[in-house]
C-alpha cells in the first residue's frame, strides 16, 4: 500500500533544490527548520523493511488512535500501556515503533524549546484533512507509518493550492516512505506556512498511521501525569 504512494511521487532529489526547502538525512538535520530561509525540512530516510510488512499486516481496527501531552522523557511509561490498550502486541516491531516516537519527540523537543509535545498517533482512513492549507501553528512534525504520504506543494504553487483545492493541477510533491518533515505553520511569521494536505483515502480500502507532533497549545490535552 505504502509502495503505491511512493511510485505516484515526485523524485526526491527535485524537493531538495527548491527556495524554502532542505532535504537532510540525520535525525538532528532537522534542526536547519530553525534557519530563517527555511520553511519546510526532510529527513530522508527508511524503515527496516520488516517494520513495513509488520505494519502492513496489522488489522486496522488494531491501529493507535491516541493524543497525549507528554513530556519527552515520559513518553515510553505514556505510550506502552496505551498502546496495550489498542490490542497492538508488544514484539520488536512494536519496540522500534516506540523507540522511533521517542526520538521524534526528543528531537522535536529540543528543536522548538518545548518542555512538552502534543503527540497523536492516528490512524487515518478518512479524508478529513484532504484541502490544501498552511497549519495555524509555528511548527509542526510529521510522518507517516503506514499507507500514503502527506502531500505538499512549493511555494511557488501554494496560492493557487489553496485558490484551486480539487481542482489544482500543478506540481504535487509527496513525502517518500516513512520520511519525516518539519515545516513551518503560518504563525512562524509573515509569509511563513508550507501547504500542504492529508493524501485522500476515502473508499480506497487504506488506512494510514500517521504521527504529528505540535508543541503544548490551548488545545492540546491535559498533561500526562504517572499515575
Amino acid at each position: 500500500m505504502a509502495q503505491a504512494s511512493q511510485e505516484l511521487g515526485v523524485p526526491r532529489q527535485a524537493a531538495a533544490l527548491t527556495a524554502g526547502v532542505r532535504a537532510v538525512d540525520t535525525l538532528d538535520g532537522l534542526a536547519a527548520i530553525n534557519e530563517p530561509a527555511t520553511e519546510l525540512v526532510i529527513w530522508q530516510r527508511s524503515l527496516p523493511s520488516c517494520f513495513r510488512d509488520w505494519i502492513d499486516r496489522i488489522d486496522a481496527v488494531t491501529l493507535p488512535q491516541i493524543r497525549i501531552l507528554v513530556r519527552p522523557g515520559d513518553l515510553l511509561c505514556a505510550l506502552v500501556p496505551l498502546l496495550d490498550d489498542c490490542g497492538l502486541v508488544q514484539s520488536d516491531m512494536r519496540d522500534l515503533l516506540v523507540e522511533d516516537i521517542g526520538n521524534l519527540v526528543s528531537a522535536f523537543a529540543d528543536i522548538t524549546g518545548s518542555d512538552r509535545v502534543d503527540v497523536r498517533l492516528e490512524r487515518v482512513d478518512h479524508d478529513a484533512c484532504w484541502k490544501f492549507h498552511r497549519d495555524t501553528v509555528e511548527a509542526r512534525l510529521v510522518t507517516t507509518y503506514r499507507g500514503p504520504t502527506t502531500e505538499w506543494v512549493q511555494m511557488v504553487h501554494a496560492e493557487s493550492a489553496i485558490a484551486e483545492q480539487r481542482g489544482f493541477d500543478g506540481p504535487l510533491e509527496r513525502l517518500g516512505d516513512h520520511d519525516v518533515a518539519l515545516f513551518k505553520g503560518n504563525r512562524a511569521g509573515p509569509n511563513s506556512g508550507i501547504v500542504h494536505r492529508s493524501p485522500p483515502v476515502a473508499g480506497t480500502g487504506l488506512t494510514r498511521l500517521f504521527l504529528c507532533l505540535n508543541r503544548q497549545t490551548v488545545v492540546s490535552p491535559e498533561p500526562w501525569v504517572k499515575a
